[in-house]
């Protein structure tokens, strides 16, 4: 692994998830000839470790996402797939709470944001989850979106990593499941 990789990385405990052996083997990808530093870790039949995907893979197939990338993503650029206006109209509630194009939650606790799709764009109860969760492991800024989907919530974290960002895509039942992804090493 390239130097700077290495010292860009730290010892952030989000780098990689921790992993239960009930998960089932996970193919990893990474391509060490890329110049950017990004895996993907997939469900799989075996252990496996490619530089692209084999086979054909469900949409729920994705255990993992990882990249790291040089700066943070603005609002717009983060919620770009989700919001079908070219501006963001902002509806401020509170001094945390703002709701976007009437149907995006947008929490603020100091440097920590949260953006959550759902039903209600006045239910705070994740994301508050979110940037307890993250403060408790000694996070105190990056931007986190939380997709509603189903009974499960697909997680994008932007976290930071020393000058960087970290990229982080994985799915969860509920903000419970964080510890996972985000606030234990990897063994």
């Amino acid at each position: 692994m390239d130097k700077e990789v290495i010292s860009n990385l730290g010892n952030q405990d989000y780098v990689f998830p921790a992993y239960d052996k009930k998960t089932g083997p996970l193919e990893l990808i990474y391509d060490p000839s890329t110049s950017d530093f990004e895996f993907e870790l997939y469900r799989s039949n075996e252990y496996l470790f490619s530089k692209e995907l084999s086979g054909v893979r469900a949409v729920h197939g994705r255990y993992y996402y990882y990249a790291l990338i040089e700066e943070l993503p603005d609002t717009s650029e983060i919620l770009f797939p989700y919001i079908s206006d070219t501006e963001i109209e902002r509806v401020r509630v509170n001094d945390e709470l703002a709701i976007l194009n009437e149907n995006i939650t947008e929490y603020q606790s100091g440097k920590i944001i949260v953006y959550e799709t759902g039903e209600d764009p006045e239910d705070i109860i994740n994301p508050q989850k979110v940037v307890d969760f993250l403060e408790k492991h000694s996070i105190n800024s990056g931007r986190v979106l939380l997709i509603n989907m189903e009974g499960r919530i697909n997680v994008e974290a932007y976290l930071p990593i020393n000058d960087h960002t970290a990229r982080l895509l994985f799915t969860i039942e509920s903000p419970d499941e964080l510890e996972t992804f985000i606030g234990t090493p990897a063994i």
